[in-house]
């Protein structure tokens, strides 16, 4: 007999699973994913999926039987399933995507072999290049580069190629148009498509709460789609309205708008209710019919078809070694702030505010804010892994822990990043308008009113300056540390020693 298995992040309508299974077979549908039940989640993380998931298997229309698995207090494990299905069959093959975390994919093929089960893996179709393409593109490069991969994908799909077979616009990346301050912008975005939640979705929401009572966020925010369909809506309302102003304002950051111009998308597409590629010929499509411009559109095929990728090849490959890398050995815990949002930094509470009520924040805020301040304070990485695992609704381990400790905290030493994406509060000041009303002066580094993220970097650069040495895109910022005098360094590293110890 043949046993297919599907998880809440594999709801893709071309399901390789279910087109293995015939009448005389099984489908498993397994809701609770072991990451709800160890470390805290959004409220809304976890109701999105249920729902998606429960939406999923009413639009089934498959002969075989089904087993929902549903999240409960104390669910049945993955072995007793099939140790129950064993007992009606001599043998039985098993049916599985690729999982999206190393820890799920060992559970299932530990238990497979305990069982004397063959598991087969399917590739998964929630992504445009499989494994296997990334190993091969990998192979004996010394640097992984995502800009080089991402190029190779564009000649692969070709995706923004013109007729003589080069990038649309003769440049691979317009990234350097895609970098305005909110001070610029002229056009308000449009509100995201509002979804108005069923009786299956309202019912996951509270039963969530029933099973999670200590769980994340807030509740009542709750506007994500949770079908194909819905995410179609979703993928169409942004062409149509904010593809235009995205690339331009992607790195803006408006404490009363958290969403601007950004798609929203990544949900959808992270747990297969969206397919990549039809996002990304929209997209095209839209430049092609002259109603979006080529740096919006480049820019947004660039998320998808370039960083997402690339990042899922990069977990696989250091995985899972790569979950323990702390290249600076910190060791500090993440600030209670982190969870109530309660700090005086308005930049930081604007960020963690937009999370606690959508479970989102866009990805500047991610890297830039949340993660930059992360940095500098030297937090610990598991404990920062862990609080943007939980909290974001688009995030799971194979796309979340290389961003992390890859991008936003340099823990794994230069394998995503050629050098740490720090920043003084004048990056904040340049790309938001969170230092206006700020308790603390953005122009000030020493003293009581000063912008911790001043003080905190060049506290930074000072910790860490003999390693940087050796990095040369880190040259400039050191040129500039070695021109303060030692009484700026010392008031800096007792100021920032200072403000550590009272925020913990």
């Amino acid at each position: 007999m043949n046993v297919g298995i599907i998880f809440p992040d594999q709801l893709s309508n071309n399901n390789p699973v279910i087109s293995s299974l015939s009448a005389e077979d099984c489908l498993i549908i397994y809701e609770p994913l072991p990451t709800f039940y160890e470390i805290s989640h959004h409220i809304q993380k976890i109701g999105f999926m249920i729902s998606a998931t429960r939406h999923y298997v009413d639009s089934l229309n498959i002969p075989c039987k089904i087993i929902h698995e549903k999240i409960s207090k104390k669910p049945q494990t993955i072995e007793a399933i099939l140790q129950s299905l064993i007992s009606n069959s001599t043998k039985i093959h098993l049916h599985a995507i690729e999982p999206s975390d190393y820890r799920l994919k060992s559970e299932l093929t530990l238990v497979s072999i305990k069982l004397g089960i063959e598991i087969i893996i399917h590739s998964d179709p929630k992504f445009i290049a499989s494994l296997s393409e990334f190993k091969l593109w990998a192979k004996d490069k010394k640097s992984l580069v995502q800009e080089f991969y991402y190029r190779w994908l564009r000649k692969k799909t070709n995706v923004l190629i013109n007729k003589e077979g080069n990038p649309e616009g003769n440049a691979w990346n317009f990234d350097k148009d895609n970098r305005q301050g909110i001070s610029k912008l002229k056009d308000a975005p449009i509100k995201p498509l509002r979804f108005k939640s069923n009786n299956i979705t309202i019912d996951c929401l509270y039963q969530c709460s029933e099973i999670f009572p200590n769980a994340f966020g807030k509740i009542d925010g709750f506007n994500w789609g949770v079908t194909h369909m819905d995410a179609l809506a979703a993928l169409d309302h942004f062409i149509e309205f904010n593809l235009g102003n995205y690339g331009a304002f992607q790195d803006a950051i408006d404490q009363d708008n958290p969403f601007l111009f950004h798609s929203l998308l990544s949900p959808y597409i992270n747990i297969g209710l969206l397919d990549p590629m039809a996002a990304i010929k929209a997209a095209e499509q839209a430049y092609l019919s002259n109603k979006a411009p080529l740096n919006s559109v480049e820019g947004f095929v660039r998320q998808i078809l370039g960083w997402r990728e690339y990042i899922r090849g990069i977990y696989w490959k250091f995985m899972p070694e790569y979950k323990n890398l702390n290249f600076f050995e910190t060791k500090s815990k993440l600030p209670s702030f982190y969870w109530n949002a309660n700090t005086k930094m308005q930049c930081m509470a604007a960020a963690i505010t937009s999370t606690i009520e959508y479970s989102y924040s866009h990805h500047i805020q991610r890297l830039m804010v949340t993660g930059n301040f992360a940095l500098l304070a030297g937090i610990n990485p598991k404990e920062v892994h862990e609080w943007y695992l939980g909290v974001y609704i688009d995030a799971f381990e194979w796309v979340e822990l290389p961003n992390t400790l890859g991008m936003s905290l340099y823990a794994d030493g230069g394998i995503v990043g050629s050098k740490p994406y720090c920043a003084s509060g004048q990056y904040i000041k340049r790309m938001s308008n969170s230092c206006k009303d700020c308790h603390y002066n953005v122009n000030e580094t020493i003293g009581k009113n000063a912008c911790p993220f001043n003080f905190l970097y060049w506290d930074f650069l000072a910790r860490n300056k003999k390693t940087f040495d050796r990095n040369p895109r880190m040259k400039l910022v050191i040129n500039n540390l070695e021109k303060k005098s030692e009484s700026f360094l010392a008031t800096i590293q007792q100021q920032s020693k200072i403000f550590l110890t009272e925020i913990k």
